[in-house]
């Protein structure tokens, strides 16, 4: 209790950012997206700094709150010199503020695209405690509806509508390493792989992951294990 009152840690999340993209036509992974992507989280992080820095006004920092050691950590030394200059002057209530959680159960309840992931199939079938169920995702059978002349085949899908698998691993680690920037906590995202890819592949994306500055990578290569959640 101590330890939690004295930093006053929260975690505030997005789940829904492939359905997001899709109803603005751009293409998950894609340059245009890593745009996107950094100014929608930098301008979520701006603001959730900025209320925290009005509750810091109100209610006080929180306890273990060191502005100058505060202020050189690698994330403040990226955020905007309004934001570093405000909480130098009033402090910040909590000392960080943002995470990307999977939720891939409450995404899935509500019938969107689970966390910061790419959906990872349009059909596919979900294994759990009560057997095995197929999904059809909802956003593409909605497409189908409002475009009844286009025969329902997912070859015939948009551009932008791109799944896990239809990725390049390397794009997974872009987008991760685009929305990490913005992000002062953890995240989580996979990097799918296709089920023949090599070793010396794996080490090349790693690589990109630390040149990205990634705080870590996780990677999960199709077919690895004998059964697998998704199918």
């Amino acid at each position: 209790e101590r330890q939690q009152k004295s930093e006053r840690r929260v975690g505030m999340g997005t789940m829904g950012l492939a359905e997001m993209l899709i109803r603005l036509g751009i293409r998950y992974g894609s340059p245009e997206s890593l745009e996107f992507i950094d100014r929608l989280y930098g301008f979520i992080a701006r603001e959730a700094y900025l209320a925290s820095v009005e509750l810091a006004r109100e209610k006080g920092p929180f306890p273990a709150f060191d502005a100058e050691k505060f202020l050189m950590s690698g994330f403040m030394r990226s955020m905007p010199d309004d934001v570093r200059e405000q909480v130098r002057r009033y402090g910040i209530r909590n000392v960080t503020l943002l995470t990307q959680a999977p939720t891939g159960t409450t995404g899935t309840m509500v019938g969107t695209s689970t966390g910061i992931e790419p959906y990872y199939a349009w059909s596919y079938y979900r294994f759990g405690r009560l057997g095995r169920k197929e999904i059809v995702e909802p956003i593409v059978e909605e497409w189908f509806d409002r475009h009844p002349e286009v025969p329902r085949d997912f070859k015939n899908l948009p551009r932008y509508f791109v799944t896990a698998l239809e990725l390049t691993p390397e794009e997974h680690v872009r987008v991760q390493a685009a929305i990490q920037r913005w992000v002062d906590s953890a995240l989580s995202k996979t990097a799918n792989l296709p089920s023949h890819y090599t070793v010396e592949q794996t080490m090349e994306l790693y690589n990109l992951a630390i040149r990205l500055g990634c705080k870590g990578i996780t990677i999960y290569r199709d077919r690895s294990r004998d059964e697998q959640v998704l199918m």
